[in-house]
């Protein structure tokens, strides 16, 4: 899912989400210019959860609590929000995956065309094209969900304490961990009063992903709209389970971590 879908769910299972919920629920996708890979960032819920055992008690210890339940409800190890959209959903079988490639499926060569890649690559942008179909509604009906996102990731006190953690886990330097989380808002955006900036942000993303590709802004804004209509059916139901599943899979994780 895309960013404002992540900080729609963190409120959800959150009473009172604080900027490390925010920022530990865009996290497993901040990959540009990181030294991470996608499955670490999307799949170490569970190493991220132990490592709170060797915090001592105070507000650095329910600091980071707070980013490992924002992370957790975002990954796909265990089962977070993308494991839903990416994986496997509603019982389906595995090979057709999650609920935003079962979507994707009618718009997948379209998709490869607007994006300029190549036709194999079309049900993974779709997928994509189907995930940026739920910002602008979150964004229209709760803008302070990405007012919320900015703030967290322009924390430099915020970004230095948690990345500081973050360090010795993956053995990466704690400054190239904040720097990605710094990048991060320059790849999204944070306020799709219209699909137009998701479709060229999209586009951006696409040709820093793959290179020699030719999106066209015009055809994936028009895609972003197709999808709109397309989920518009099973889309609240949808975001229902995830919110029922994924809070309990945080309620047990963050219990055996205490």
């Amino acid at each position: 899912m895309f960013p404002l879908a992540h900080a729609w769910l963190i409120e959800r299972l959150v009473p009172a989400a604080t900027p490390a919920h925010y920022l530990g629920c865009i996290w497993p996708d901040m990959l540009f210019g990181s030294p991470l890979s996608h499955h670490q960032s999307h799949g170490s819920g569970i190493l991220l959860a132990d490592a709170i055992k060797g915090l001592p008690d105070g507000p650095a210890r329910d600091e980071f609590r707070a980013f490992v339940a924002g992370v957790l409800s975002h990954g796909s190890e265990p089962r977070g929000f993308d494991w839903y959209s990416d994986e496997q959903y509603g019982g389906r079988a595995v090979s057709e995956r999650g609920y935003a490639f079962q979507q994707a499926r009618p718009i997948a060569d379209d998709a490869a065309s607007a994006c300029g890649v190549a036709r194999d690559l079309g049900w993974w942008k779709a997928h994509n094209i189907v995930e940026n179909a739920f910002e602008r509604r979150f964004y229209l009906s709760a803008p302070h969900l990405g007012d919320s996102l900015a703030a967290a990731c322009v924390d430099e006190p915020l970004r230095s304490r948690i990345a500081s953690v973050l360090a010795p886990i993956f053995g990466q330097p704690a400054e190239e961990l904040s720097g990605a989380m710094l990048r991060f808002p320059s790849v999204v955006t944070f306020a799709p009063a219209t699909a137009r900036p998701l479709a060229e942000k999209y586009a951006e993303q696409t040709r820093i992903k793959h290179a020699g590709s030719a999106p066209d802004v015009a055809a994936i804004e028009r895609l972003i709209l197709r999808a709109e209509e397309l989920i518009a059916p099973t889309r609240d139901a949808y975001l229902a389970d995830c919110e029922a599943d994924v809070g309990r899979m945080i309620r047990a994780v963050l219990t055996d971590a205490e």
